[in-house]
């Protein structure tokens, strides 16, 4: 239940309508209380006497004309606010690629303005119908109109901050800094420094005794896993004594043919396929949940991008680069993560398909060098950038993987890089990072 709340909560956040929708209802809650008070009082408020005088509006079709003039002011900005807004967005598709839309939707400044013009409309609307039409009324509506005042008041001032927010979120160092946060989120829930009990466990699970009889689990439908309910899973295979080895991680794309993954022993499969099938989300599109390659992909086309010839903007290619090699080493410091989860009693309850640093490494940099090794300043940040990740790099397996890419870069200098003193300047560095790999 917890993974599926936050599943919800990441749509929600991820939509335009789900913040205006809720200060929307709370503007109504609020004209209903202040339309109650007001009817409660049995004089006008304090705050129309002495010096604030000025804020008696006299009769209620001055009352009416203000609140007239405050709905149809709202509702323009509001409409100017949506336009910037779309205007933003399609500036983000063009410069940084059609995936970082997803950014701009969550961002909360956005909601949040769209949100309080949209309210103010529906509050002065809602409490001008609710005014009266006798004339001795006026007085009974004083703190009502003066709440449409303030809200109006509050609205001019997030439109100030609306603009300055719009100006700050399309800069693309803002940007990459935004889902290098997001990255760094994602490796400390997938690649904790502890596991943080005991019945997760790391083993080889090549070596792993399942028996011989299983049932495969078929996907329900074609799609992205969006997540996977571990919890659930092992509640299930525990009721039905049994094993679930997973051949999908988050991320993943299943086509509708594919299997999720084998149940050993086979036993009650009418009941445990749909049981399983039920606690992993395959959806249209990836999601960041459990995703550590969603942020790495975005960055990585934030650097494609900027490689581009139509752009040419190095210095965004490095940041992206310097960002995903920070990503990176953390995996490498951190213990493995855990593949095989365990119930209460000891017994092995799930298999998982975990991603090893080859395939990190690989989707962090194979886009940014296919469209950069033509450039031996590109070529020789990324080696610097790369001789870094040395000094984390402790396990066997990961040291090869190491090597193996720059065996790759190695090949793809000789082939692309045309000035032979720049290929020995990127050969000498390719050597010294081998060299301190040995050691």
């Amino acid at each position: 239940m917890k993974q599926y709340l936050i599943h919800l909560y990441e749509r929600l956040h991820s939509s335009f309508w789900s913040v205006p929708l809720i200060m929307i209802l709370a503007a109504l809650a609020l004209c209903a209380f202040t339309v109650h008070l007001d009817t409660e009082l049995p004089a006008p408020p304090l705050l129309f006497r002495g010096s604030l005088q000025w804020f008696d509006l006299g009769n209620i079709e001055n009352a009416r004309a203000l609140l007239s003039v405050i709905a149809g002011s709202t509702i323009t900005v509001a409409g100017t606010v949506f336009s910037i807004t779309m205007v933003a967005l399609s500036l983000a598709s063009n410069q940084f690629g059609p995936h970082l839309i997803r950014n701009f939707i969550r961002d909360r400044a956005t909601q949040i303005s769209l949100g309080i013009f949209l309210a103010t409309y529906v509050y002065a609307i809602v409490t001008m119908r609710s005014i009266g039409t006798a004339e001795n009324e006026i007085a009974n509506y004083g703190i009502s109109v003066l709440t449409a005042l303030v809200l109006t008041l509050i609205s001019v001032i997030y439109l100030i901050y609306f603009i300055h927010n719009v100006a700050q979120s399309i800069q693309v160092d803002n940007i990459t800094h935004r889902i290098n946060l997001e990255f760094q989120q994602a490796i400390e829930r997938e690649y904790p420094d502890c596991h943080e009990s005991t019945n997760k466990k790391v083993f080889d699970t090549k070596r792993l005794d399942l028996g011989s009889s299983w049932i495969d689990i078929p996907t329900p439908k074609g799609g992205y896993v969006q997540f996977i309910d571990k919890q659930r899973i092992t509640r299930t295979t525990q009721n039905f004594q049994c094993c679930l080895k997973l051949n999908c991680h988050p991320g993943s794309y299943l086509h509708h043919w594919e299997m999720i993954g084998q149940v050993y022993p086979a036993n009650n499969p009418e009941r445990i396929i749909p049981a399983i099938q039920s606690a992993i989300q395959i959806g249209t599109q990836p999601t960041a949940e459990q995703d550590v390659v969603f942020s790495i992909q975005q960055l990585s086309q934030i650097a494609v991008r900027a490689l581009s010839p139509g752009i040419n903007d190095p210095f965004t290619a490095y940041s992206c680069v310097d960002r995903l090699i920070e990503g990176l080493g953390t995996v490498l410091y951190r213990p493995e993560p855990a593949n095989c989860f365990t119930d209460s009693s000891g017994e092995l309850r799930i298999i998982c398909s975990k991603l090893e640093f080859s395939q990190l490494l690989q989707a962090s940099l194979d886009e940014i060098v296919e469209h950069g090794r033509s450039s031996s300043v590109f070529m020789c940040h990324l080696l610097n950038a790369l001789e870094t990740l040395v000094e984390v790099c402790h396990r066997k397996t990961d040291k090869q993987a190491l090597k193996d890419y720059l065996k790759r870069l190695n090949d793809d200098n000789s082939v692309f890089i045309k000035s032979k003193i720049d290929q020995q300047i990127i050969n000498d560095k390719l050597v010294f990072i081998r060299e301190k790999l040995k050691s």
